[in-house]
């Protein structure tokens, strides 16, 4: 498959709609000028708006002058371009390699060139080779299925779409376009770990077994491939066995499984299990071995608590295990937004974009979802001007629950929800005219219940990460009115029960594990 009928497969899998912005990480080396290149052939066809993105990390002194060819290619290839230096040097934190901080400096950089032009998704262009290294350095430090599963096509708002080809493809392609990319010396750099499986361990690898590095290669994608199409299929095996539940609670458990059939597990299912816990309550990083081995020991005993590291622990309740934060993080501070719908704005404060469009009304909106909900809202017709606002708390908030005969103050809506007192502040609330309409997780408003009508106004909460791209509703223009003055904080593990809306059905509804 050469490299544009790659990217053609690609669009109609994602696909974009006409009008999408693309931004695309364009370090102006081979690989990415491969991708630019290859994008600006059909983005007219397909309606594309594509916008390069450069990050200079400053690592090393001809840094600066490879970001002025970079925006050199841009402008050759027609493509507009986003450039920015943020010296890796003086951003690390303790403990972090130059590389781990270049990698979490530019995906940040990333995301905001893509939330600041409005674009659904960064296109990186990691390719087979990329993910054979990949598999190696998992390998490297023992990872488990889920690691060699490696690098992953669609993540959230990223997608890489040259995964399944060669690097050699892209080389030739760039050549044949007539092309003279900008050549990075830190691919070359033995000290780099990638690096070194690239220009050592791969080729040594391949000499030993006979193939050819190509070969080789191509077995190690396709052993991420397998790993990655088992994973869904083990989740929801490994849920159900668990009998995983999201649940909310004083000390702010998010998720929790029956303690038993933990214990009945299979001792090789068991951190697969444990790290399924961490994903659903957003915990940053599984637990490490030690700290599973001794939970596996307190299984079989009575009252269990057990720290499993990054501010978390598990600890027993009845027969459920839950897992809970430590150290939740401290009250937020005020913050209003207002936004013109349909539309979108990022909450900074929460860690979460907050997005409106009409939308036909669906079965699942009568039953409740936990981050998302479908609301009358007396707004006008798509093509005209609405507002609504996004705020946390305030003193003396009501609102009246749905199916409630009057209404209530909210501070007592949430206590008997069960929500701790550190997550009452960090709740986004839709509010409209004044009136809170929706309490994620938690409630709507009565009066912005469903009554009958064809369409609805769908209001979801979706990480900045992008962990839940949604295809609905056109770029809308947010304006903060914050009043936090830039603080941020950790994002909230937001209260997961849905609301229902069935006559004669008022509170949370249960999460079935089929919707994790």
């Amino acid at each position: 498959m050469d490299l544009l009928a790659a990217l053609r497969a690609f669009l109609r899998r994602l696909p974009p709609d006409p009008g999408d912005r693309l931004v695309v990480a364009f370090s102006g080396g081979c690989d990415s000028t491969a991708l630019l290149w290859g994008l600006t052939r059909l983005a007219p066809s397909w309606g594309l708006r594509l916008v390069a993105a450069h990050l200079d990390h400053a690592m090393d002194a001809a840094s600066a002058a490879r970001a002025v060819r970079a925006a050199g290619l841009a402008r050759q290839l027609g493509v507009p371009l986003v450039g920015a230096r943020r010296a890796v040097g003086v951003n690390r934190v303790p403990g972090e390699s130059p590389e781990a901080a270049a990698r979490r400096i530019r995906y940040a950089f990333l995301e905001e060139v893509r939330r600041g032009c409005r674009a659904r998704h960064v296109a990186t262009a990691h390719h087979r080779d990329d993910q054979a290294e990949t598999v190696l350095l998992r390998l490297r430090y023992g990872s488990g299925l889920r690691g060699l599963a490696a690098i992953q096509e669609v993540a959230g708002t990223v997608v890489r779409p040259l995964l399944a080809l060669p690097r050699a493809t892209l080389r030739q392609a760039v050549a044949a376009a007539g092309l003279t990319p900008v050549e990075d010396p830190g691919n070359h750099d033995p000290r780099q770990p990638r690096s070194r499986m690239r220009h050592r361990v791969l080729p040594a690898l391949a000499s030993a077994a006979s193939l050819d590095e190509s070969r080789l290669a191509a077995g190690l994608a396709g052993l991420a491939t397998l790993a990655r199409r088992v994973l869904p299929a083990l989740d929801r095996r490994l849920a159900a066995a668990i009998g995983l539940r999201i649940e909310t609670g004083e000390n702010g458990e998010l998720v929790s499984a029956d303690r038993h059939r933990l214990a009945a597990l299979p001792p090789p299912l068991l951190p697969l299990a444990l790290g399924l816990l961490h994903r659903r309550a957003r915990a940053g990083h599984p637990a490490s071995r030690a700290a599973a081995a001794e939970l596996r020991r307190q299984l079989r005993s009575g009252r269990l608590a057990c720290d499993c590291g990054a501010g978390w622990r598990w600890q027993t309740a009845g027969e459920r295990l839950r897992l809970l934060r430590v150290h939740p993080g401290e009250t937020s501070p005020p913050f209003t937004y207002t936004l013109e719908v349909p539309g979108e704005l990022a909450i900074p404060e929460l860690a979460v974009t907050v997005r409106v469009s009409r939308q036909p009304v669906e079965p699942w909106m009568l039953r409740g979802a936990p981050l998302r909900a479908g609301l009358a809202l007396p707004l006008p017709d798509p093509g005209r001007p609405g507002r609504v606002t996004v705020r946390n708390r305030r003193p003396g908030d009501r609102l009246r629950p749905l199916g409630a005969p009057g209404s209530r103050k909210l501070k007592d809506v949430l206590i008997d929800r069960g929500v701790p007192r550190w997550q009452r502040d960090r709740l986004p609330l839709l509010c409209w005219a004044g009136e809170i309409a929706w309490v994620p997780g938690i409630t709507i408003d009565h009066r912005f219940r469903l009554t009958g009508e064809a369409t609805a106004w769908l209001v979801e909460l979706v990480e900045l990460t992008g962990a839940h791209p949604a295809r609905s509703g056109n770029p809308g223009r947010g304006s903060a009115v914050s009043e936090s003055e830039g603080t941020s904080l950790p994002p909230p593990p937001l209260p997961p029960s849905g609301v229902a809306q069935h006559a004669g059905r008022v509170g949370p509804a249960p999460l079935e594990v089929a919707e994790l």
